[in-house]
């Protein structure tokens, strides 16, 4: 003999921001990861601490140019995902499409001034703790940019169909929780790896 059990949905809003699990689940992981980066900044003045010649003698520091240019086009491209989620909240779908992909466009920027940065590094990966410690963090953010550009590229194939709306619209702001994330915590990378080797 089966039993039946009936559950009525129709009052559950699988897109409500804020009450979603998915939402919660973003804020986690957002958690987590800044805890990642914490450590790994604190393994940077660790290793500072223990090698009386920070950078090593004969490494230039890197290149202040490039990482200013990423710390101007991050906050820029933070800006528009925060215009693109006020139209979404309006139920705009153009300024929503426009915002966001004016977001992707900006990061890619971002991701080739970091490249053209990577590869004037005076320092291999495997030459010293101060090389190791470099690429590792800078390859730990470069990845993150990388993983928002892809998700707010989905975010903004499906805004420029229509898919968002004022009530449906999860997608968008679990989406620009993490932009802010990836694009705030360049910051605190900023200071320790370019300006900390200036003042040390």
């Amino acid at each position: 003999m089966q039993t039946r059990i009936m559950v009525d949905a129709s009052e559950i809003d699988r897109f409500a921001p804020h009450t979603h699990p998915l939402w919660w689940g973003v804020l986690g992981a957002v958690a987590i990861e800044a805890a990642v980066v914490a450590t790994l900044l604190t393994s940077y003045f660790y290793l500072a601490a223990q090698n009386p010649d920070w950078p090593p003698r004969g490494v230039a520091p890197p290149d202040l140019f490039w990482p200013t240019v990423v710390l101007v086009l991050l906050p820029m491209s933070s800006f528009t995902m925060w215009w693109a989620g006020k139209g979404s909240d309006r139920g705009d779908k153009r300024q929503l499409s426009i915002g966001v992909t004016a977001s992707v466009l900006l990061a890619m920027l971002a991701l080739a001034a970091r490249s053209v940065q990577i590869a004037e590094f005076d320092a291999s990966w495997n030459n010293h703790a101060y090389g190791s410690i470099l690429w590792v963090i800078t390859g730990f953010h470069y990845t993150h940019v990388v993983s928002a550009v892809c998700g707010t590229a989905v975010v903004s194939v499906l805004a420029w169909r229509g898919y968002f709306t004022p009530e449906r619209q999860l997608g968008v702001v679990v989406d620009t929780i993490y932009w802010y994330f990836v694009a705030g915590v360049f910051l605190p990378i900023y200071l320790v790896l370019y300006i900390a080797p200036r003042l040390l």
